[in-house]
C-alpha cells in the first residue's frame, strides 16, 4: 500500500469476524442452554399441574423424547451456523432471539414458582 492511501475496508474490519463468530457461538450455546430449560419446566407444568404447551410445533411432542431431540438438534444447528456467522446484523437477530427466550423461560419458570406455592 502506497503511503497516504487508506487500507480496504476488508483488512480493517477483518479482526472484528473471530470476535463475531464467538458472540454467535455464544448465543447459540444460550439458545440451547434456555430451550433445555424450557423443556424441563414446561413438561415440570404438564406433569404436575395439567398444564398445556401452547406452541402448536411442540405440542404433539411434549412427553416424548424426540421433544428433547427436536430442541437440541435446532440448537446444535444454529450453533453450527454461528460459526460461519460474519455479520454483527446476524449476531443483533440472535440477540433478539436470545432475549425473546430469556423471557418465555422466565415466565415459565415464574408459573411453576407461582404454582408450587
Amino acid at each position: 500500500m502506497v503511503q497516504g492511501q487508506l487500507a480496504p475496508v476488508a483488512t480493517v474490519v477483518d479482526w472484528q469476524l473471530p470476535v463475531i463468530r464467538r458472540t454467535a457461538v455464544a448465543l447459540g450455546v444460550a439458545l440451547l442452554s434456555l430451550n433445555v430449560l424450557d423443556l424441563f419446566v414446561t413438561n415440570l407444568i404438564i406433569d404436575r399441574f395439567g398444564g398445556i404447551e401452547l406452541n402448536p410445533l411442540m405440542a404433539p411432542l411434549i412427553g416424548a423424547p424426540s421433544a428433547m431431540l427436536v430442541k437440541v438438534g435446532i440448537c446444535v444447528a444454529v450453533i453450527v451456523l454461528a460459526t460461519r456467522i460474519t455479520s454483527p446484523r446476524m449476531v443483533i437477530g440472535l440477540r433478539v432471539v436470545v432475549a425473546i427466550y430469556v423471557i418465555v423461560t422466565t415466565v415459565n419458570v415464574g408459573q411453576v414458582a407461582y404454582l408450587a406455592f
